[in-house]
């Protein structure tokens, strides 16, 4: 028998067998179909496969799947000698579809050998994509769980249901076409720039951005005294973390990524004037610390931005000038990108990992149809 080898790993699994597997569709790295929060078709989809010996079959009634997802907060804080626990969850879905019953009358066991059965699960489109933040302490995560009802045998100490546990990776996506909200900051020729010796004109031209859409921001500064100093202008992308409990909400921060002007750097024009744009693009993941995309509409799991720009003044008496907005971090599906997509790495969000709606795709979509047409509950097969 042919050896599968688009298959998750094995550290995947929660409760794993090595008769009872999962594989992925076609020849895809990941069980998400189309753009979940796009396209109304997005699913979970793949292939269970049984392979028991000949000489050892499984004897079952009933195989089935559940696909279930839950949001997630725990964290210990030390109190003295004492440490208390704070946790919370609540599960976001939980769909059972029926893969294989037993042919049967009376419903009795089947002997199975070889079996690979495809599965089709769609996706709420409302479901929030899997995060984790504050060092895991929050979470949003799913798994493929298939149920298999068989007889039980008490002297190998084999209950009546045996059961396998895959952890599964879901993004979510917006359509660009949606308003990116720009924002100004304006105070360019009032009496209060006059006054300080500085004017600005700042404009953020997306309040929403992602990994593959940076922000951009136009700055436009006017020197109204030509000794005005300006030592250094930094912009950045903070991080809010918020995890709720019944009983305490924990708050962190962090930020994402951080550029500055150095003062000499900063030219003047003939009218006194500094014209220049700024692209901030979100970084690359890394282990240690991977930002997570806005997350406000959950019970326990708030995740929010800022960008966050300041101007330090090099007067004495001069305050520094602080301008910040809130934004949201979002995958936007970019208009040249009308292939199906899905990301599943390690480190739990996404790596831009495209697959196309090619003849593989299609290949398991005949198979799961031909399936589900042809079947009659002959499911026994002899090597």
């Amino acid at each position: 028998m042919t050896e599968l080898i688009n298959v998750p790993p094995k550290t995947e699994y929660k409760k794993s067998s090595e008769k009872v597997f999962f594989s992925y569709p076609g020849n895809q790295e990941h069980f998400q179909i189309n753009y979940l929060g796009v396209n109304p078709n997005a699913m979970i989809a793949g292939t269970l496969h049984l392979r028991f010996p000949s000489s050892e079959p499984i004897l079952a009634s009933k195989i089935d799947i559940i696909f279930r997802g839950s949001e997630k907060v725990r964290w210990t804080e030390r109190r003295g000698e004492a440490s208390i626990t704070y946790k919370a969850k609540e599960v976001i879905v939980n769909q059972l579809l029926q893969l294989w019953t037993t042919s049967k009358p009376d419903g009795g066991y089947e002997e199975i050998r070889n079996l690979d059965i495809p599965f089709e699960i769609n996706l709420p489109i409302n479901l929030p994509p899997s995060i984790k933040i504050d060092g895991g302490k929050g979470k949003i995560r799913y798994k493929l769980i298939a149920s298999i009802n068989r007889k039980g045998n008490l002297w190998k100490f084999k209950g009546s249901e045996k059961t396998v546990e895959l952890s599964i990776n879901l993004n979510k996506y917006i359509s660009p076409s949606i308003s990116l909200h720009p924002f100004n900051w304006n105070q360019l020729n009032d009496y209060e720039a006059i006054d300080r010796g500085l004017g600005y004109d700042v404009t953020l031209e997306n309040s929403i951005g992602g990994p593959n859409m940076p922000f951009i921001i136009n700055l436009l500064l006017k020197f109204h005294k030509q000794d005005f100093k300006i030592t250094k202008i930094t912009f950045g992308i903070k991080e809010y973390n918020k995890l709720t409990t019944k009983r305490k909400t924990r708050k962190s921060s962090f930020y994402i990524i951080e550029k500055q002007i150095k003062g000499e750097e900063i030219l003047l024009n003939s009218n006194s004037e500094v014209n220049t744009q700024i692209k901030i693009e979100l970084p690359e993941w890394n282990k240690d610390q991977n930002y997570c995309l806005t997350i406000n509409d959950r019970r326990h799991i708030e995740v929010n931005h800022k960008i966050k720009i300041k101007i330090y003044c090099g007067g004495i008496f001069t305050n520094n000038i602080k301008l910040d907005k809130e934004i949201e971090i979002k995958n936007i599906l970019l208009e040249n990108r009308n292939h199906n997509h899905n990301d599943n790495n390690n480190n739990d969000y996404y790596n831009n990992n495209d697959y196309s709606n090619n003849s593989n795709n299609n290949d398991y979509s005949n198979d799961y149809q031909n399936y589900n047409n042809e079947h009659n509950h002959n499911y026994n097969e002899k090597n």
